[in-house]
């Protein structure tokens, strides 16, 4: 019972930081701010599509998870559910994989019938510094011209966005 009971006051601890982060601005953002604009990239998806800056549509959703994050596995199935009722399928969806190739094969099949896969080793990669990831899980959806019309680091930030 303690056990259990330390996991609960964890996860509330969790809960709060969470929710004063996604207060924050600054450094504390987990990618570019909403209003910014995305960096150029040029990146190939596992379908063998070339992905660029031009190709992000209004309400297209670019997010960026690593099997290594338990605060991405956490956020995952907020994120499917979102993705799975997007208009445009999966064309309007690119999620990110950052790790070794090895270790990203079970998130990539979870992924990949919701999303376009990409994958970068870490947060150094073409998409990774385009939205100015500084940490993961990432979640972005796309407003005109390259613009981020919302941003954060929970799933949440998505169905709170007026874009769509």
């Amino acid at each position: 019972m303690l056990t259990v009971a330390v996991i609960r006051r964890l996860r509330e601890h969790t809960e709060l930081i969470n929710r004063r982060s996604g207060q924050s601005s600054g450094q504390d953002e987990i990618t570019l701010p909403a209003g910014a604009r995305v960096g150029d990239f040029r990146v190939v998806t596992g379908d063998d599509r070339v992905v660029t800056r031009a190709d992000l549509r209004q309400g297209m959703l670019v997010a960026f998870f690593s099997p290594r994050c338990p605060a991405c596995e956490e956020q995952k199935p907020a994120f499917i559910r979102y993705a799975s009722g997007l208009p445009g399928g999966r064309d309007d969806v690119i999620a990110v994989l950052l790790g070794l190739p090895e270790e990203l094969g079970a998130l990539r099949e979870e992924l990949s019938g919701v999303a376009q896969i990409v994958t970068e080793a870490d947060v150094d990669g073409e998409m990774s510094t385009a939205f100015g990831l500084r940490g993961y899980p990432g979640f972005c959806l796309m407003g005109q011209d390259g613009v981020l019309a919302a941003a954060g680091f929970r799933a949440d930030v998505l169905s709170e966005s007026a874009v769509l």
